[in-house]
């Protein structure tokens, strides 16, 4: 078993695992605090929590009380480094990775679940947002997470139709849990395929963690 304030000040933890370890600790009505006062009631407590644990433990509240995850780009960008464990930098424009992407959407909508809440349909912003990542990266398919921007990509990858078809075509044929063990050359469709398959591999690892950071807090 791991214990809740163990949770708060592990650095690697999930933003859904420290929620829920704060909720334990502090009681479900902590949500609606301010933030000092969180962080004076953990230090009542003896828990110090780091910058980028304490920016994960607001960025879920976040995405619990609102839906600016969904349709602002600012809010969806902030929420995402938090959820990976990195910092928020309000006033910067931070260009995540598509596997960090796929990981906060795969995380938001796994906590909001958990909060019974609804996921919502993604706007404008947070759609441009991640098919500019995506196309920084060289993709021209959207992981599964981020089909949302697919179109968009599309806008970005004029000329990579023919590449596209393929792409999709093998990779809907793909065994995911054999991804380790493709064999795959320099050619641009194995390429795309090798980024689709990081991407699979770590969001399927964080999901593992999250799962077993829960089933613990739950022993």
């Amino acid at each position: 078993m791991i214990a809740p304030r163990d949770l708060l000040v592990d650095e690697n933890a999930t933003a859904t695992a420290i929620f829920e370890a704060a909720k334990m600790l502090l009681g479900p009505s902590f949500i609606a605090w301010e933030p000092d006062t969180i962080w004076m009631e953990l230090a009542d407590n003896n828990i110090d929590m780091d910058e980028v644990n304490r920016d994960k433990l607001m960025a879920a509240s976040t995405l619990i009380q609102t839906d600016g995850f969904y349709w602002d780009a600012a809010v969806y960008e902030n929420i995402t480094m938090a959820f990976n464990d990195l910092p928020m930098i309000p006033d910067a424009i931070q260009e995540a990775s598509p596997a960090q992407l796929s990981w906060a959407v795969f995380e938001a909508s796994y906590l909001r679940r958990h909060e019974y809440q609804e996921s919502e349909t993604f706007d404008r912003e947070p759609m441009g947002y991640t098919a500019v990542c995506l196309h920084r990266s060289g993709f021209v398919v959207a992981p599964e997470m981020l089909s949302f921007a697919q179109t968009e990509l599309d806008k970005l990858n004029q000329g990579a139709v023919e590449l596209k078809a393929t792409v999709q075509k093998w990779w809907s044929s793909v065994n995911t849990d054999e991804l380790a063990k493709l064999e795959l050359a320099e050619t641009p469709s194995d390429v795309q395929i090798s980024y689709l398959a990081a991407v699979h591999l770590y969001v399927e690892e964080r999901a593992r963690q999250l799962k077993r950071e829960l089933a613990s807090l739950s022993r």
